[in-house]
């Protein structure tokens, strides 16, 4: 007969599931992508989407590869809330939804820069799971 004071088992814990990790890269891939990485978050005019188009199409270099596939995602998002925030402007709230999407992107660009200069492979807050799910096809060569 079973002991009534002794507490139930408490029921097995499940780590929450996360996004995997690129494989760790060489320190002379890093080294020579570092710069492309910086610039395909350049957000100076379209400075930043054509390196990032360069990079993807090159293949050649996997640092660079990875953050270029995160800065195109971050344009890809970014041109869409401009889109969204165009007919908007007729209600009052698209100009401060285009103000709140450049400032965003301009921290998401940022955060890329900071990463790329770390020769860290991180992906973007909220938008970098998207990169690896739209891009995922795009590989080094």
């Amino acid at each position: 007969m079973p002991d009534e004071t002794t507490p139930p088992s408490p029921p097995p814990v499940t780590p929450p599931p996360t996004t995997p990790l690129p494989p760790p890269l060489a320190q002379a891939e890093i080294d020579s992508g570092k710069m492309m990485a910086i610039l395909s978050y350049l957000p100076v005019g379209p400075v930043g989407l054509i390196v990032a188009i360069i990079n993807i199409v090159q293949k050649n270099n996997a640092f660079a590869l990875y953050h270029a596939k995160q800065a195109l995602t971050l344009y890809i998002c970014a041109l869409g809330l401009y889109i969204i925030s165009i007919p908007l402007v007729f209600i009052c709230i698209g100009v401060p939804l285009m103000i709140l999407a450049g400032l965003g992107a301009l921290v998401m660009c940022i955060l890329g820069i900071m990463a790329a200069n770390n020769g860290e492979c991180k992906p973007l807050p909220y938008l970098g799971q998207f990169a690896d799910k739209w891009f995922a096809s795009i590989q080094k060569v």
